[in-house]
């Protein structure tokens, strides 16, 4: 397999992973839809990978998923679900 979409599967999987933790977190509290927490822990895990991948040091051969890109997409993906899952529990339902 190239490791270019290994990477990218992984970092799919790696999202709906913090998504799917955050829904558990966020049980009996007005969470977000699966979809939804789902969906963000993915965009995050790929925004987090890019930036680590930018800010850290380069592997040998241009690799894409080097420590620092795993590292900022982890974090990313649950930093956005924990955000998602504070900013959905501090709203009011509507009368």
């Amino acid at each position: 397999m190239h490791p270019l979409l290994l990477g990218v599967a992984s970092l799919v999987v790696l999202g709906a992973v913090a998504g799917v933790a955050g829904l558990l977190l966020a049980r009996g509290r007005r969470g977000p839809a699966a979809s939804t927490a789902v969906l963000v822990g993915v965009v995050a895990a790929f925004a987090g990978a890019f930036t680590g991948y930018l800010l850290g040091p380069k592997g040998g051969g241009g690799a894409f998923l080097t420590g620092p890109a795993w590292t900022g997409a982890a974090l990313g993906a649950v930093l956005a679900v924990v955000l998602l899952l504070s900013v959905l529990s501090r709203r009011r339902p509507r009368a």
